[in-house]
């Protein structure tokens, strides 16, 4: 038999998230729970507002097609027959939380600290006062950070953080937050500073990227606009100049959609970031296992939230792991999960 459980949880971040889209001081990501004979996996659909698509939206889809499952159905899944794919789930963020929880009930181990050589970087919370910034910079036992840009004033914030921490590594993540013609500047004055890359500068055509990438020595790297084979076919022809995507599992379907799209970009001569969205343990452990296949890794969503409803992912010297006893709800999930009504499905 197996047991589905179906949940949202409003997840508090530890400090105001600002981007290029907005600001923001929760999420609410959607959650499913596996039970198989007693191996439990987990899996997170994680919200992102400017999506389109509410909590409410994903649990209904995850529902209807957790509905249309059999036992042998999900087996094909839980044992990497079905190549991931399932026609009956609507959205990306869908299939991959029923995916990864197949995973997670499929392989209880991760990635050994021997395996994962990457160190994530670590997104640094907008502040006004830069000098907050700094300091929370230093106080975090990281070196490499993740500035969000395309909000006023972002090129000045990036050079006072690269002036008083010298020897971090600084990536630039804009959102699509710049114009054509602001990216032209704001590139060539990042150029100066000295940072490492730049995800996604603008939310133009294939055409304005490879402007972009062409004309400056900092490697351009795409998100937003590479979610699938297709939209990597467009720029792999129309942007040549492109130095490489980020992937995540929640955008892609999962992980085996993301592990053919790391693969694809890879042979194509791309280097490949790892990365996630606002994603408690869950998500995070569910992405580590493509780590070793990556260039850069971009893995700190538990470390944005005030409090990770589950626990099990680490950070040790930098690099997430997950620890031995694998994923585990808070008492505060598990109270939950006691009230939630259970799709069975029978053998």
């Amino acid at each position: 038999m197996i047991e589905i459980r179906i949940f949202s949880l409003k997840m508090g971040m530890k400090n105001p998230f600002k981007i290029a889209h907005g600001t923001y001081d929760y999420r609410e990501n959607v959650f499913i729970q596996i039970n198989r004979n007693g191996r439990i996996g987990y899996g997170e659909a994680p919200i992102v507002p400017y999506y389109g698509i509410s909590a409410e939206d994903v649990k209904k889809d995850l529902q209807n097609c957790v509905n249309l499952q059999t036992i042998e159905s999900l087996e094909l899944m839980l044992n990497g027959q079905s190549g991931g794919k399932n026609p009956s789930c609507r959205y990306p963020v869908s299939l991959s939380a029923l995916q990864s929880a197949l995973a997670s009930i499929g392989q209880q181990s991760s990635i050994s600290r021997d395996q994962l050589l990457l160190q994530t970087s670590m997104t640094l919370a907008y502040d006004d006062n830069i000098d907050n910034m700094i300091e929370g910079a230093q106080d975090s036992g990281f070196h490499c950070f993740k500035v969000k840009a395309g909000i006023p004033g972002d090129v000045e914030r990036i050079r006072g953080i690269k002036n008083e921490l010298p020897d971090s590594i600084i990536r630039v993540d804009a959102n699509q937050g710049w114009t054509f013609q602001e990216a032209q500047v704001k590139i060539a004055e990042l150029e100066d500073i000295g940072v490492e890359l730049i995800e996604e500068p603008i939310a133009g055509a294939a055409e304005e990227l490879e402007t972009l990438a062409r004309n400056t020595r900092i490697p351009i790297i795409l998100d937003e606009s590479v979610q699938n084979d297709s939209q990597l076919n467009n720029f792999l022809i129309h942007a040549p100049h492109i130095a490489g995507i980020v992937v995540k599992i929640a955008k892609t379907g999962g992980p085996c959609e993301t592990l053919a799209l790391i693969h694809k970009a890879r042979n194509a001569g791309l280097k490949v970031m790892l990365s996630c969205m606002v994603e408690s343990s869950v998500g995070v452990s569910a992405a580590l296992p493509l780590a070793p296949l990556c260039d850069w890794i971009d893995l700190d969503g538990p470390l944005l939230l005030a409090d990770d409803p589950f626990s099990g992912i680490i950070y040790d010297n930098e690099r997430p792991l997950l620890q031995e006893q694998g994923i585990t709800p808070s008492i505060k999930v598990e109270k939950l999960l006691s009230s939630i009504a259970v799709i069975r499905l029978e053998d």
